[in-house]
């Protein structure tokens, strides 16, 4: 009897441990938190995935008896991790728990506290708790819990996207790579609006700074709030992931579609004049993000506004999915515009900016244009009284008096002008956006504008190699695409027949006409040969030779290649290989062609193209390069250009190795500023030296970017061929144009925008005759130790004219070959 009873309640006591319960948060004194969240990674989820803790109080902890995990429930099929017998964690300590060690020091550079599957000896083991579940601590990207458990106790939990086990609502889904943090990190309201979404993770480092208000329903309060106090004085909103409600006038729209064709509309709503809240510290407007809904109200409505404040990208905002917008008068004054005068300090725009978000702004009177007017219905500017170029060489350069321009509507840009670097405009005034990472002016009524055109420069006469020299180019194509679909994905560009053939036309003008048929042309964006082979075809009329085509098919998402054209009478190709090599980062690229030891990925998306050839005998290799770009984030995206550069590198020291003498060419988009640690990370060893270097400062770009002239496209050339420089030059006639030209192949527009890269251009003696190379029948060649600066504001070259006066001729810089003894 007293067994059978035994047993009885050993049954129900293990049917008991089986049945999910609901875990509940316990209140405590200060102890540990839950600060930073990482559940939606670039990579792999299941390898890269942290959580972080801190001990927010002021004894030590033993942490042997604590958890961490994702299940809610006790008993249930999620995850529950139980920290290392002995684990202690010190006031102040931030401890971190991955997946797994080697994927979080791949991405961030040190090892973590703890890792749950465990891929390294050095870093301990968390152990599983299976009282409390069964399964895998994984994270779910729509939505899901985090739970710190003290023996059977919550001490801290959170829910975020589509979870809403512990509050509501729930901390806001973020976007891959970015992580959720707990700001100030001793803010603990048992609320979303303890938290904040990190567009760059923080792993180990605490945010102490900032408000910790008690959650309050704002949108059901009686009297409603000027904008100011929701937007608040600092980076984010107080009553971020927290129901608002306010009143306002609309003064503004903004129409954007994204690469997949999707089209997405955000309201801008501002304190109606008199009722601010008079704190020059905090915004007086904000956007209204209304996802694919078309807007109701027009700009003069006054409106009663409630929904969820949210942080887009650095963008406060309130989500599409709560919003409520309710039209309560028309045709209201708007605010005033606020002049914009930012500061040159890159490091000060953000505090300059940031009180004025989502405000009418607007630029004082005439401004000249920095940066020409792009496809997405858009241009630079800068106020007259710091007009010029602005050149950045590096990213510490002051480019904060440029004032990026939108059009209302980047899906029809209308009749927004299509203006170029030069061109002046005023009557500039609209709300102001922060959009992929810059504050720009949203222009609203395009016929306020008023243009004053410059006329379009003479197209510069190219450099032509002369006997016994080879010439070398470069040319990013712009996303140069067939008409078919290859992928199924709205993200590919397909365009037709005739934007094809016009492209065709306009690179075989840049090839033939403004280059002068080079000897080499390192090519990238480029998705098929048979583009190039047609390319080549079209350029035979300038050129009177059809170019050879060295192509290999590359591991990128998007199909975009790197290839090299050589002129047929003078080259022969021994040898292509793609040079592809691995990393500890798990980039989420996929090469098959790639093998790569446990733990380590492939480097490039875009593999290095080795093309080992000779040049009338000669022996030349060349690497045509396409660095990782700056999308996902400069910053970010750092590292795999270094590690890129540092493979370049390895493989230009092993052939100066076997042959010191080798003349090696690396050229290519670097998509990195001329004095980056990219660029310095190649030429600092002595190894590969950039002959761009010698053109004018004023010169020296070969890309526009939001206003900002930069060289992101390069020649670099071995010891043997840096003494053989005969003459170099960038041809301006792409950077600074507008993007409408690209389609324009009349004989005017014609030499102006085959694409968004300008064209850089040498010239390299070979051993045997130096002949000098010939811009014009009479230019005599300058040794660079005489040549002066170009004068600001004038495209030319420098030839020594009589008595050694320097003349400006034309947008090319001539440069003696170094003789012996001379």
């Amino acid at each position: 009897m007293n067994m059978f009873r035994f047993v009885f309640l050993g049954l129900v006591l293990g049917w008991l441990l089986v049945l999910p319960v609901s875990a509940q948060p316990v209140a405590g004194p200060p102890g540990v938190l839950i600060t930073e969240v990482y559940y939606n990674t670039p990579g792999s989820d299941g390898d890269e995935e942290w959580i972080e803790i801190a001990n927010v109080g002021t004894a030590v902890i033993d942490l042997s008896d604590y958890k961490i995990g994702d299940e809610e429930l006790i008993g249930g099929r999620e995850g529950m991790k139980r920290f290392p017998e002995g684990a202690l964690i010190e006031p102040g300590q931030v401890v971190i728990v991955a997946q797994t060690a080697v994927a979080f020091r791949a991405r961030f550079g040190f090892n973590p506290d703890f890792e749950i599957r465990d891929t390294d000896a050095r870093v301990p083991d968390m152990r599983p708790f299976l009282v409390w579940a069964s399964g895998d601590l994984a994270l779910a990207n729509d939505g899901d819990e985090v739970l710190l458990v003290e023996k059977t106790a919550v001490r801290d939990s959170l829910n975020y996207g589509d979870a809403l086990t512990f509050f509501r609502p729930a901390i806001n889904g973020v976007f891959s790579g970015q992580s959720i943090e707990r700001v100030p990190a001793t803010c603990d309201t048992n609320s979303a609006g303890d938290w904040l979404p990190r567009e760059q993770p923080t792993p180990g480092q605490l945010t102490l700074e900032g408000d910790c208000l008690p959650p309050v329903d704002l949108a059901a309060a009686e009297n409603l709030p000027p904008i100011g106090t929701i937007q608040g004085s600092g980076e984010f909103s107080p009553y971020v992931n927290q129901m608002v409600a306010f009143r306002g006038v609309v003064t503004g729209v903004y129409e954007d579609r994204n690469t997949r064709g999707t089209t997405y509309y955000t309201l801008f709503v501002q304190d109606a004049p008199g009722a601010e809240d008079g704190d020059p510290a905090t915004a007086d407007g904000v956007a209204l993000f209304l996802g694919r809904k078309r807007p109701l109200a027009h700009i003069g409505d006054q409106v009663r506004v409630s929904g969820l404040v949210t942080e887009f990208f650095g963008l406060t905002e309130l989500d599409a999915d709560a919003l409520e917008i309710v039209v309560e008068a028309s045709d209201q004054p708007l605010p005033a515009p606020i002049f914009l005068d930012p500061p040159a300090d890159n490091a000060a725009l953000a505090a300059y900016f940031e009180p004025l978000e989502a405000m009418r702004v607007m630029v004082d009177g005439a401004a000249q244009v920095v940066g020409p007017t792009f496809s997405g219905c858009g241009f630079a500017i800068a106020r007259p009284e710091t007009a010029g170029r602005f050149l950045r060489q590096s990213a510490a350069d002051p480019i904060g008096r440029i004032i990026p321009i939108l059009h209302t509507s980047d899906v029809d840009c209308g009749d927004f002008p299509n203006v170029k670097t030069g061109d002046v405009v005023a009557g500039l005034v609209g709300p102001l956006i922060y959009h992929f990472d810059q504050f720009k002016l949203v222009h609203q009524q395009t016929a306020d504008l008023q243009v004053t055109a410059v006329p379009l420069p003479p197209i510069p006469a190219p450099l032509r190699a002369g006997p016994g020299q080879f010439s070398v180019s470069t040319i990013n194509l712009e996303n140069h695409f067939d008409a078919i679909d290859d992928t199924g994905d709205d993200a590919e560009p397909k365009p037709d027949l005739t934007d094809i053939g016009l492209k065709q036309m306009k690179l075989a003008a840049a090839i033939g006409r403004t280059l002068g048929c080079p000897t080499l042309v390192g090519i990238q964006e480029v998705e098929k040969a048979s583009l190039l082979v047609g390319l080549a075809e079209e350029t035979a009329v300038a050129c009177g030779f059809v170019y050879d085509v060295t192509h290999l098919e590359s591991a990128d998402a998007r199909g975009i290649d790197v290839a090299l054209l050589s002129d047929p009478n003078r080259v022969q190709v021994q040898a292509a290989n793609l040079r592809q090599t691995c990393t500890g980062m798990d980039l989420g690229i996929v090469d098959e062609t790639a093998v790569c030891p446990a733990g380590q990925f492939p480097l490039f998306s875009r593999a290095p193209l080795q093309v080992d050839l000779t040049i009338d005998g000669q022996p030349v290799t060349i690497f045509v390069n396409h660095f990782k770009s700056k999308l996902g984030g400069e910053a970010e995206t750092e590292p795999q250009r270094l590690a890129q550069a540092a493979h370049i590198n390895a493989l230009v020291a092993a052939q100066l190795a076997a042959n010191p003498e080798a003349r090696l060419v690396a050229l290519g988009d670097f998509n990195d500023y001329e004095l980056s640690p990219t660029l310095l990370a190649l030429t600092e060893n002595g190894r590969l030296a950039s002959v761009l270097a010698q053109v004018p400062l004023a010169e020296r770009y070969s890309y526009v970017y939001g206003g900002a002239a930069q060289l992101i496209d390069n020649l670099l050339v071995s010891p043997a061929l840096a003494d053989g420089l005969a003459a170099v030059t960038i041809q301006h006639v792409n950077a600074d144009y507008p993007d409408s030209l690209s389609r324009d192949v009349s004989a005017a527009g014609l030499p102006y925008k085959s694409t968004d890269h300008d064209l850089p251009l040498a010239i390299f003696g070979l051993p045997g005759v130096m002949a000098e190379a010939t811009a014009v029948p009479t230019a005599t060649l300058l040794p660079p130790a005489v040549a002066p600066a170009a004068a600001p504001g004038m495209r030319g070259v420098w030839v020594a004219g009589a008595g050694g006066v320097a003349t400006a001729v034309l947008l090319v810089v001539v440069l003696a070959r170094r003789r012996q003894g001379g």
